[in-house]
């Protein structure tokens, strides 16, 4: 396999103030979808397109830097990856 994709999960910090949470929102949504229900953003990355990949990863670095967000990023298994992994 000569490419990878992972599923990125990024949840806000419910301590945020409505200013600092809407700054949150301006960095992270134009690359992530947003999921009410448990107050995080989610995307699939494929290594297929590094720099998208890298994007994304360093925006989020920046956000839990600035504000706090908890950045998890877990590997899909090889039986599941698709080809779904949001394009750059």
């Amino acid at each position: 396999m000569d490419t990878f994709e992972v599923n990125v999960t990024a949840h806000s910090n419910r301590d945020l103030t409505s200013q600092e949470f809407d700054r949150q929102v301006e960095l992270i949504k134009p690359y992530m979808a947003w999921d009410q229900g448990s107050w995080a953003w989610r995307t699939r990355l494929s290594g297929s397109d590094g720099e998208h990949a890298a994007r994304v990863l360093n925006t989020l670095f920046e956000a839990a830097r600035v504000y706090g967000t908890a950045v998890t990023v877990q590997p899909v298994p090889a039986a599941q990856a698709d080809g779904t992994a949001v394009p750059g």
